[in-house]
């Protein structure tokens, strides 16, 4: 009898452990201009945050979790373009990231936050030197202000390169990349990869840590690591295709390990998949020389945030996560609402809950599944309505079921590290 009690008392307790769930806030692209004013109507355009409206996004975050478990940013803290000739120089820059440091830890003192940077957070804006001496006033600043979230080891690596990686929680490692470094518009870019290829092989090295340690990742970054941008069909201000590629390797090789990776600047809501790779020969090398293809089977998944600045809807989101396994098991977006333009109450009401919205069709455990966005993303290629609900969520874009837009929008979370997969995939749906 007393084993039998024993049995059922650890059964009880697994259940109870694998029912433990924590959340975390995730936003990015705030784009925050401390000199803007809520009550300006030309204050509030695309990449411009009053701090008004930013203060009240993080207040409403405080009303929604005082205490969540920690906090990802994917990017984009300073406002762009230039109010005048004289904005967004570097000093500017610096005391843009002080005052966005300073609000939330005002509102969150005791949670950590795990911020990458965009390409709109270094003068000049998206050109990053390839010599990293010519960032240390930004690297410099950064291992100062964010040391009251960052541990030493992170602030070390973060104050010479801009990427780190950090420990959340005991079994979870985030990962954050300066993907800035890896864009096809950073003019510094095309006469020295060699930071480039430095990242990767860190990345890879983190990776294999993590792994070995026997904690899961969650990889973070500004430009998302697949895909292409939806609105212009093509990403001038993304990744070059060969680091897409060099990632969904990565991706491959870890995908025991790595949950899910977190993005931004597209400024849109969205799920891209990462395909396995085929290879020419036996032996898969990260210089991506011997890929054949990223379009194989489905083996992770990127999530693109929609832009917390005034770009389509701002928004940003609630996860709730399996203390256990570290798989995300659920969301709730808000979004941003004024009762009068220009003026009046600002609000962040509930948007959609990703239960509600997917999770009759993706099914418990589907949110952490590629394979279960793979299906959800194939069926909205012949259910317009699922379609066009979707898109009614990802803010102001007008892109019709049966449409080409359509296509290319479907064809890109399809297949997203798969470049000859997914323009085959525009081919054959238009």
């Amino acid at each position: 009898m007393n084993m039998i009690l024993t049995l059922v008392g650890l059964l009880c307790s697994a259940q109870g452990a694998k029912a433990e769930t924590g959340k975390f806030f995730w936003f990015t692209d705030m784009h925050v201009d401390i000199w803007g004013d809520v009550k300006i109507s030309s204050d509030m355009i695309c990449a411009w945050t009053p701090s008004d409206q930013l203060l009240s996004a993080v207040t409403a975050m405080k009303e929604q979790n005082a205490d969540p478990d920690f906090i990802l940013i994917s990017g984009d803290i300073v406002h762009y373009p230039p109010r005048n000739s004289s904005d967004l120089s570097k000093q500017n820059i610096m005391d843009t990231i002080s005052a966005f440091t300073d609000w939330i830890v005002a509102e969150f003192p005791s949670t950590k936050l795990f911020p990458a940077l965009g390409n709109h957070d270094h003068h000049p804006s998206n050109n990053w030197p390839t010599d990293l001496e010519d960032s240390s006033w930004l690297y410099d600043h950064l291992e100062d202000v964010w040391s009251v979230w960052l541990d030493a080891d992170a602030l070390a690596t973060l104050g010479k390169t801009g990427w780190y990686s950090a420990d959340p929680a005991p079994g979870l490692r985030v990962i954050t990349l300066n993907t800035n470094y890896l864009t096809v518009y950073n003019t510094y870019l095309p006469w020295n990869t060699t930071i480039a290829d430095e990242q990767f092989a860190w990345f890879a090295g983190e990776l294999e840590r993590a792994k070995n340690d026997g904690v899961k990742v969650y990889v973070n970054g500004h430009h998302p690591g697949v895909g292409v941008h939806i609105e212009s069909g093509v990403e001038v201000g993304g990744l070059f295709p060969i680091y897409q590629t060099k990632f969904a390797m990565l991706y491959q090789i870890y995908e025991e390990t790595i949950v899910a990776s977190f993005w931004g600047h597209d400024h849109v809501d969205e799920v891209r998949l990462v395909r396995g790779c085929t290879y020419t020969g036996p032996n898969p090398d990260v210089d991506s020389s011997g890929v054949n293809s990223c379009g194989g089977d489905p083996v992770g998944i990127a999530f693109v945030g929609q832009a917390l600045t005034n770009c389509q809807v701002p928004a940003f989101r609630e996860w709730t996560f399996d203390k256990g396994t570290y798989e995300l098991v659920n969301y709730d977006q808000f979004w941003f609402k004024q009762e009068e333009e220009g003026s009046g109450e600002m609000t962040w009401p509930l948007q959609y809950r990703w239960s509600e919205a997917f999770g009759e069709e993706m099914g418990e455990g589907g949110l952490s599944s590629p394979d279960a966005w793979k299906a959800e993303i194939e069926r909205m290629q012949s259910n317009s309505t699922a379609f066009n609900d979707f898109i009614a969520r990802r803010g102001l874009i007008e892109c019709e079921a049966g449409s080409k837009c359509q296509a290319f929008t479907l064809c890109n979370y399809l297949f997203g590290s798969g470049h000859a997969e997914f323009i085959q995939c525009v081919w054959d749906s238009v």
